[in-house]
């Protein structure tokens, strides 16, 4: 709901800039990727209130959807500074809570329960790979490509593609 700036009582109390908080619920009855947050400095303790995201791309059917989980580290920040129009301004991880292995800088990492999605600048080293595991699937998939070649795995089946050979299931089958 937008705000009418000049509707604001110059007496209520604003709260600029960014404040902790964390993800009490995550499935938004609008369905607008909001997320129920508590933000005990501005809220008060026990008190939850709807964060509409700030998403760095957006509009009618396209956008980057990503919802936070119940549990996570938020930014909130409010609207004009009103404490009843939050924003939930991104997410921050707690020590040793960085998806990234190792956490650096050339590694870029999206990373849910079951998929991760990891691209690596890493000089030498450098490549995608993309993983899929339960619940979402029945058996693991993993794709991986790198300067020495492509792999792919369903299960315990596997392919390998290198600039020389392929092979099916480590050498069953190897074709030159």
């Amino acid at each position: 709901m937008p705000v009418d700036i000049d509707e604001l009582s110059a007496s209520a109390p604003r709260f600029y800039g960014k404040y902790r908080g964390t993800v009490e619920n995550n499935i938004d009855p609008m369905q607008q990727g909001r997320v129920q947050v508590s933000c005990p400095a501005v809220l008060g303790s026990g008190q939850l209130s709807w964060a509409l995201p700030s998403s760095p791309y957006a509009g009618n059917g396209v956008g980057l959807f990503l919802v936070p989980p119940v549990g996570a580290n938020v930014w909130v920040e409010f609207e004009a500074g009103n404490p009843n129009n939050p924003i939930l301004g991104g997410c921050f991880w707690g020590t040793g809570e960085v998806p990234a292995t190792p956490a650096l800088a050339e590694m870029k990492v999206l990373k849910t329960d079951s998929m991760s999605i990891e691209l690596s600048d890493l000089p030498g080293a450098g490549g995608i790979k993309v993983s899929v595991s339960s619940p979402a699937v029945a058996m693991s998939i993993s794709i991986s490509a790198t300067s020495s070649g492509v792999e792919v795995s369903v299960g315990a089946s596997k392919i390998t593609l290198s600039p020389v050979s392929v092979s099916i299931n480590d050498g069953a089958l190897e074709v030159m």
